[in-house]
């Protein structure tokens, strides 16, 4: 839960886990794999970008066909992103995790963004962007903080496309020298206090013209 005692700094803190800075320029890891596949599905993991504090990745799908279940929208919701139309059963939608060589985790299924800063929030995959249609779907994630010595492990299942749970090895060296080769563009800048929009303007007279709550 957020707060009200947090500082800016604090929540400068949790959105620079929680997203790619904006004032680094990534380095390329050179890593792509297919997590899994069937004759008329594929998911593959490519664009691996490292910052200094994280890396993001693109997650590919592909279908062979269109499923009635994959339409309007539909396949893009069961990736994992939010759809105001589509609501998945969870045996429908398509898990991804992240395990580390010191036995940390992460996955899909729980959002650490509605918990809110906190001191160790531990390893993070968070989606970002993502778009597509009924046949492909490109959706975005990322992962903080960067690995310790040792594999990352990328888990995937998707029963219901006739994937099982796989297990897929990236090399957590190549993303650790990646990160020494991302440049900080300038030094991250101070928080700002949001400003309030002034109020809408009210007609002269009638009901709407009293704010809301006065008599």
């Amino acid at each position: 839960m957020w707060s009200e005692d947090l500082t800016p700094e604090q929540i400068s803190e949790w959105h620079q886990r929680t997203s790619a800075p904006d004032n680094e320029l990534p380095a390329a890891a050179g890593l792509s794999a297919v997590l899994g596949r069937t004759e008329d599905t594929a998911v593959g993991l490519s664009g691996v970008e490292v910052f200094s504090g994280g890396f993001r990745f693109t997650l590919a799908v592909r279908l062979r066909r269109a499923r009635p279940e994959t339409s309007h929208g539909g396949l893009l919701a069961l990736v994992g992103s939010h759809h105001p139309h589509h609501s998945p059963a969870l045996e429908d939608r398509l898990l991804l995790g992240i395990e580390y060589a010191d036995g940390s985790r992460a996955s899909t299924l729980h959002d650490t963004r509605r918990d809110g800063p906190s001191e160790d929030p531990g390893l993070m995959i968070v989606s970002t962007s993502g778009g597509g249609g009924d046949l492909t779907v490109d959706q975005e994630y990322w992962v903080s903080p960067l690995p310790p010595e040792g594999p990352v492990t990328v888990v995937l299942a998707w029963p219901s496309f006739g994937i099982p749970e796989t297990r897929t090895v990236l090399d957590g060296a190549a993303i650790r020298a990646a990160a020494e080769r991302s440049q900080l563009l300038w030094p991250p800048q101070p928080p700002e206090e949001p400003t309030m929009p002034e109020p809408s303007p009210r007609p002269a007279t009638g009901w709407f013209a009293d704010p809301p709550g006065t008599k």
